[in-house]
């Protein structure tokens, strides 16, 4: 059996109200000459709900560097999303925001687009970032030439995220997996 049509009617009242329906008889006689068959009802688009975010972060995106708001020990950081770094950079001065005792760390060499240095591994409790809480976690301890964030975001944490940019609605989301 084939789905049921009906005919659809279109008429406006004395006052101006546009009217539809699919029952000729229910239009009131005085409108009922003037009324217009349309004919059979059909679906309106499909329009696709635009999905939540179940739990993560949305960052705003005008092209530049992304950086997402992350906490250690409930202190607010700023980290820079590093896609190239392999692990998680915070600056001395974050960790000691944080309470974090960076003297007990081992010292470690790290290589970076701006050359080798020397720093520091120490592990922190836990990182909140984007509705999730990872650790504990080894980070590397080093300062950052960068004005405003506190560190950078490296793969270590980034691989349990999937990290989704959309330039042309200017946001990117983090959403952990």
């Amino acid at each position: 059996m084939g789905p049921a049509t009906a005919q659809l009617y279109r008429w406006t009242d004395g006052d101006g109200t546009v009217h539809y329906t699919t029952d000729a008889a229910s239009i009131p006689s005085t409108f009922r000459d003037s009324a217009v068959d349309v004919g059979s009802p059909t679906p309106g688009p499909i329009v696709p709900a635009t999905p939540a975010v179940p739990s993560g972060a949305v960052i705003p995106y005008s092209g530049g560097p992304l950086v997402v708001d992350a906490a250690i020990n409930g202190v607010p950081l700023r980290l820079l999303v590093d896609t190239g770094a392999e692990r998680t950079l915070i600056t001395p001065a974050a960790m000691a925001r944080a309470g974090i005792d960076i003297s007990a760390g081992s010292p470690v060499q790290i290589r970076g687009v701006t050359g080798d240095a020397t720093a520091t591994v120490v592990s922190v409790p836990g990182l909140d970032v984007a509705g999730a809480r990872i650790g504990p976690l080894p980070v590397i301890v080093h300062a950052l030439g960068s004005e405003g964030v506190d560190g950078l975001l490296g793969r270590d944490v980034l691989d349990g995220f999937t990290v989704t940019v959309d330039a042309t609605a200017r946001r990117a989301t983090l959403v952990p997996r």
